[in-house]
């Protein structure tokens, strides 16, 4: 009996940590606001994760930076940073709440001047797949969308050479590297519409 108990509480609070960053999600609210309760998420439903995170050095203080790294890494695609690029993320981190002299600010300019490691990247796509299942499947399809849309955004920055001609285009290692960070992010959705194709 007791151990009912027990397991229902823990349940409860699992459920009021899904709830807060359910509304912080809803409100769009700024990315630090996201990050802590995405923080409090992981570090109670998915503890090595969490683990692997400030093993990577990110902090609370740097967590808006870590939510933004899969567009730093389709900024590194081709071996550097161009400086539209570069002013394209800062833009959208400012957009977010980022501001300049923050931690989160200069967490990002030192991974535009220095390539953060696969590991950065890849678990950043992960705890924002995690972050995003507390959400119903439409919801978490637009945010998904907002997100690739960043990256498409940062894909066709251009520097004025391209600019001159005239080019706006995706190169093929930047599509791969965006549809491999859809993929990732879907698998959520599409676990949850195969799901429901199953019960009906």
């Amino acid at each position: 009996m007791f151990r009912d108990r027990e397991r229902g509480m823990e349940q409860a609070y699992f459920r009021q940590q899904d709830a807060k960053l359910i509304a912080k999600l809803r409100q769009k609210a700024q990315l630090r606001e996201i990050a802590h309760a995405l923080a409090d998420k992981l570090h109670e439903n998915e503890p090595v994760l969490f683990e692997r995170i400030q093993k990577l050095g990110v902090t609370l203080d740097t967590g808006s930076a870590f939510i933004l790294a899969p567009l730093v890494e389709v900024a590194w695609i081709d071996g550097e940073v161009s400086h539209a690029e570069r002013d394209t993320i800062l833009h959208i981190a400012k957009q977010r709440g980022v501001e300049p002299g923050s931690a989160d600010y200069h967490q990002l300019l030192d991974w535009l001047a220095h390539r953060p490691s696969d590991e950065v990247f890849q678990t950043a796509v992960e705890a924002i797949r995690i972050g995003l299942s507390v959400l119903p499947p439409d919801e978490s399809e637009e945010r998904i969308a907002t997100i690739i849309k960043a990256c498409e955004d940062v894909a066709h920055a251009a520097d004025w050479i391209d600019r001159l001609f005239q080019l706006d285009r995706v190169s093929y290692s930047e599509s791969a590297v965006i549809g491999a960070i859809r993929r990732h992010l879907a698998k959520n959705v599409i676990g949850t519409s195969l799901a429901g194709s199953a019960a009906r």
